[in-house]
């Protein structure tokens, strides 16, 4: 005896010791839904001796599939299921007694869901429409459902959020706070065979520069420190440039780590000036100015 034969002969013999029964007919399968491919087992035990025939939705089942297990049951074998092997599967016995009984298992077979070429990462920009497509196919029928956060996204005409005909799921005038990751959901219908996919959505917005004043008054001298402030938005993170008068020191401006704070120490005449804080993405790019004024004389002779 090979080893896959060994390896089916025991599985029958644990199917038989965890459900035989004297009482009644039954017959036992290791699941009830088989994907394309699978092998499909069926174990009928009758609980008494007799001839056991087996049929599938009322038509009889060729030989070949069906082996004799011992004296009260029979195998029902099927190496690779195809989508017509679903159906209801009954065992008829015979008994020796002259009894006749029989018992039924419906058995479901499916192909997928799987999600193809789906793309499982998408940009927006801010207050345009998004459409986060879910490219779904199996069989028999294969529902979709969409979920964020664990919560399933309801879909209302009109809503905010919705799932289209096509599966695809409409997000309308996108902000922000809708950058995230979505599963789409995929589920044979009436079963409870699913698959997930992440996908993660990311919100575009085109960068804001400002600054709190639009003026700024100082004194020139060796104690005599400004800062400059550049409040910055968008997504991606800007990238912050400032354009300054012609300065004989520019040691002395100073940076925090992402430029939007600019602090002169020391100030000096040569200061005096337009300062532009531009920020910039790859969506576009925004400026804002401050005139800082500089009084008094400072001299290091």
């Amino acid at each position: 005896m090979n080893q896959s034969a060994l390896v089916l002969r025991t599985a029958l013999l644990l199917l038989l010791l965890m459900y035989s029964t004297d009482a009644e007919m039954t017959i036992v399968t290791t699941k009830q839904d088989v994907q394309v491919g699978e092998q499909i087992l069926l174990l009928c035990k009758a609980g008494a001796e007799g001839e056991i025939t087996w049929t599938k939705d009322g038509v009889d089942i060729d030989e070949e599939n069906v082996k004799k297990f011992d004296e009260t049951s029979s195998k029902m074998i099927i190496n690779k299921a195809t989508m017509q092997d679903a159906g209801r599967y009954s065992c008829h016995c015979e008994f020796d007694s002259g009894h006749i009984d029989k018992t039924e298992r419906q058995l479901y077979v499916y192909e997928g869901p799987s999600f193809g070429q789906t793309t499982t990462y998408h940009e927006f920009l801010k207050d345009t429409d998004g459409v986060v497509p879910c490219l779904v196919t199996g069989q028999p029928a294969v529902d979709v459902q969409w979920f964020r956060d664990n919560k399933e996204i309801p879909s209302h005409e009109g809503s905010h959020m919705r799932q289209l005909s096509d599966n695809s799921l409409l997000i309308k005038n996108v902000k922000r706070e809708d950058a995230g990751t979505y599963v789409c959901r995929a589920q044979i219908r009436g079963r409870p065979v699913f698959q997930n996919l992440s996908v993660s959505v990311v919100i575009n917005a085109p960068p804001t520069a400002r600054l709190r004043e639009e003026q700024k008054k100082v004194l020139a001298g060796p104690e005599s420190n400004v800062t400059l402030l550049c409040l910055v938005d968008g997504h991606p993170q800007p990238n912050i440039n400032w354009t300054m008068p012609n300065s004989i020191d520019p040691s002395r401006h100073h940076f925090n780590s992402d430029r939007s704070q600019l602090t002169i120490r020391s100030v000096t005449r040569a200061d005096h000036g337009e300062y532009v804080c531009t920020a910039t993405n790859k969506i576009a790019e925004s400026s804002a100015t401050i005139m800082l004024y500089v009084f008094g004389w400072f001299s290091s002779l």
